[in-house]
């Protein structure tokens, strides 16, 4: 018999095991170890919750929730975010993961959408949730841009903000995505929060570049090593080729090295990116960002976009590694859904 319950920090160390026991990806097989602390995750969140399911006194699956405020249809409307979701390899196909959903989001009080994210070719996963009633509303696209080469350094001057320039970035951020679905207006208040709140950020971490007296382009460097470490269990035809070209440019020429497998790497995410205006001052930021994350020792640097967004071809001239990420989507209000023309995904989601 399998019982469910609010998870406690006596459960870190079972927790952090599971999680060990379960890899996710296909053609790049990703394992991920967030120790010492397992709820360090979910502390970017002002609130959230996290379930255990138990069968006797072993902990063998696991789900996560938050709450948040979203911008959906043009309306706010309160929404549970589900995460985390993992089941013990031995315990599969025993409805130990439809519980879990079922548990967290009936605990989820008032909230009308409930959704997760799902990485593509998750094919287990994807089955479970269209079985319990949720549908694929949108698609994004996670761009992992090696860092094998140093970019040039840019002729602008770009810089770290300062807590005077919070208004003009808070502003940017608003006008560029307050038209896209699973956004929120942010307050200065807000933002300030949240750079301090998520470990690996903070204000220092977030770049900007003027035009006369304006910032016109903002792009905030996460390390998320600092919550998760990650080493490759099974490495994509592509990484591969790369990895084994590097090697032979290195016995001419220094660069950076591609982890092999089993070999943990660091990966940075840019967050809180938003621009108006020329796009050569914002690829003048992308270089910039990725000089800083090669600088720190970083293997990739990922930008989380959605697939109409206007800074994909710019990109695109880095040869990024490309997933595909799935939105799924399930109304409370027994409503029918609508599908976004344009979404707002924040990394720290993912």
């Amino acid at each position: 018999m399998v019982s469910i319950r609010r998870a406690s920090d006596e459960d870190n160390q079972a927790l952090l095991d599971v999680e060990k026991m379960c890899p996710q990806g296909t053609g790049l097989v990703l394992l991920f170890d967030r120790s010492p602390d397992f709820f360090l995750r979910s502390k970017a969140y002002d609130n959230y919750s996290v379930y255990v399911a138990e069968e006797g006194a072993k902990i063998v699956g696991t789900i996560s929730t938050t709450i948040k405020e979203l911008n959906i249809d043009g309306r706010r409307t309160k929404s549970v975010y589900v995460y985390d979701m993992r089941v013990h390899p031995d315990y599969r196909r025993k409805g130990i993961a439809s519980s879990l959903h079922q548990h967290a989001i009936a605990e989820a009080d008032d909230a009308r959408l409930a959704y997760v994210i799902i990485m593509e070719e998750n094919y287990p996963s994807i089955a479970l949730i269209r079985k319990m009633g949720f549908q694929n509303i949108h698609d994004f696209i996670l761009l992992s841009i090696p860092l094998y080469k140093r970019q040039s350094r840019t002729t602008h001057e770009i810089r770290s903000i300062t807590a005077d320039d919070v208004p003009q970035v808070v502003s940017l951020i608003n006008d560029c995505y307050r038209d896209r679905d699973f956004f929120s207006l942010l307050t200065e208040t807000c933002f300030l929060d949240k750079t301090e709140r998520l470990r690996g950020y903070g204000l220092q971490n977030v770049q900007v570049i003027e035009e006369g007296n304006r910032i016109v382009a903002c792009a905030g460097l996460w390390d998320y090593s600092e919550i998760f470490r990650v080493s490759a269990l099974r490495v994509s035809a592509r990484l591969r080729v790369l990895g084994s070209f590097l090697k032979f440019v290195n016995i001419f020429k220094k660069t950076a090295r591609l982890p092999s497998v089993g070999e943990p790497f660091r990966v940075m995410y840019v967050r809180d990116f938003a621009f108006i205006g020329k796009m050569d001052l914002v690829d003048e930021l992308v270089r910039h960002c990725l000089c800083l994350a090669n600088d720190r020792g970083c293997n990739f640097l990922s930008f989380v976009l959605d697939p109409a967004d206007p800074i994909m071809p710019l990109l695109a001239k880095y040869k990024p590694v490309r997933v595909t990420y799935h939105v799924y989507a399930k109304s409370l209000e027994q409503k029918a859904l609508s599908s976004p023309t344009m979404m707002y995904i924040d990394a720290a989601d993912l």
